[in-house]
């Protein structure tokens, strides 16, 4: 499945994506928890957001390897 990288998650990382094989009937926590692994826990902190085909997603919904998964910091403005 192809994950992407959004703003200052994409610069932290060095990568605007990448390609990720997980489990049939994986959750987005369960990859959020392999990427974690990947690439460390600062980079994927409790209020990320995780997008699944262009649509915010929780950490319950099942992704499935044809699926993309984007994640992004917060938005903040003032």
């Amino acid at each position: 499945m192809k994950i992407l990288y959004f703003a200052s998650l994409k610069e932290s990382l060095k990568l605007s994506s990448e390609e990720i094989t997980l489990a049939t009937d994986s959750t987005t926590a369960q990859l959020k928890k392999q990427l974690i692994d990947r690439h460390g826990e600062h980079h994927f902190p409790n209020n990320i957001l995780c997008a699944v085909n262009q649509e915010i997603a929780n950490d319950t919904v099942i992704i499935s390897e044809t699926d993309e998964v984007a994640f992004y910091p917060p938005v903040t403005g003032g």
